[in-house]
Order: C-alpha cells, then sequence, then structure tokens
C-alpha cells in the first residue's frame, strides 16, 4: 500500500529521471509524481563539486517551479507540494567527471 507523503498530505514530486531516485521512493512506498527539468546542466560551471550539485538542483527545482505554474501555483494549492531534486558527480584525482 502507497504511503502519502510524509503521511500528512503533502503531494510528492520527484524532479529527476534518475532510476535509482525512482526505485528508492517506490521501495518507500511512497506515491509520487515525476516532472523533469529541461536545462543545460553543461553550461552550469562551479570549482567545487559540492556547489556544482547543489546549482544544478536549485537550477532543477526552478526550473520545475516554473513548468508547473510559478510558486503562485504553488501558494494557492490548498496540499502543499514537496520537491525534491538532486544531481550526482563523480570527481577523479581533483578533477570533476560528469
Amino acid at each position: 500500500m502507497a504511503k502519502k507523503a510524509m503521511e500528512n498530505g503533502y503531494k510528492l514530486i520527484l524532479g529527476s529521471q534518475s532510476m535509482a531516485r525512482k526505485q528508492i521512493l517506490a521501495e518507500m512506498g511512497y506515491d509520487f509524481t515525476i516532472v523533469t527539468a529541461d536545462i543545460d546542466e553543461k553550461a552550469i560551471r562551479k570549482e567545487k563539486p559540492e556547489d556544482l550539485v547543489v546549482t544544478i538542483a536549485e537550477a532543477k527545482a526552478n526550473e520545475i517551479i516554473l513548468k508547473l505554474g510559478g510558486e503562485n501555483q504553488f501558494t494557492q494549492d490548498s496540499q502543499p507540494t514537496l520537491l525534491i531534486t538532486a544531481d550526482t558527480v563523480v570527481v577523479y584525482k581533483g578533477v570533476i567527471r560528469e
């Protein structure tokens, strides 16, 4: 039986195409909707990998919010929404590899 997000009426949106992230939420029993962001991740540059993943995840979230009607849409919705975005980068010998 699928759980509602946080079991308190939140809508849960996964802003990712990652099969692993989908599988994790599904195995935890959550109902969720997948909405993907159309951003150019390669155009986003940061020196530190931790800054890069946060910046990309924020860009994905911003794009999805716009795609779904902007922040006003979420504040007018009677049901709170939890949007999850993430990114992964690999660092090898001190160099970011994507």
